[in-house]
């Protein structure tokens, strides 16, 4: 079952329940997917949804730090409450020790290769199992 379909079932969920908060933050997400969808066409698989789903989490926790940057704390609350969701959507992410260990076996292979080097390569193999910033931290972290 994909993650729209799963969103459907949810919102119908949500509706009997009547948590409007929750539905309206579903439909939003549901919404950003259907776009995605139909720009995508036939393309459009599970990785994508993932994609927009992450690309959706950090729309919101940017929003969230310019809110907090402007003391509206309603609306922080409000980003809160839609990260939640969204990171429940998402895949767990790799460990820190496994994402470790891929950068370490590259930089034993290419002991000459520079911080952006390392990334594409750890990236690659990672393939949107971890965020780019943590395996940014790790890689310089290593890299020292």
């Amino acid at each position: 079952m994909s993650i729209l379909d799963k969103l459907n079932q949810e919102i119908i969920n949500q509706y009997k329940s009547g948590n409007q908060e929750r539905r309206v933050c579903l439909q939003t997400i549901k919404a950003a997917l259907i776009n995605k969808q139909k720009e995508l066409g036939d393309s459009y698989d599970e990785d994508a949804e993932v994609k927009v789903l992450k690309s959706e989490l950090k729309q919101r926790e940017e929003a969230s730090k310019q809110y907090e940057q402007g003391q509206r704390q309603d609306l922080v609350n409000k980003m809160a409450f839609e990260i939640k969701e969204l990171k429940s959507m998402l895949p767990e992410e790799m460990p820190d020790e496994d994402i470790q260990k891929i950068v370490s076996e590259i930089v034993e292979d290419n002991p000459d290769y520079n911080f952006g080097q390392i990334m594409k390569d750890a990236m690659a193999k990672i393939a949107g199992a971890a965020d780019g910033k943590r395996v940014s931290e790790i890689v310089s972290q290593i890299k020292k």
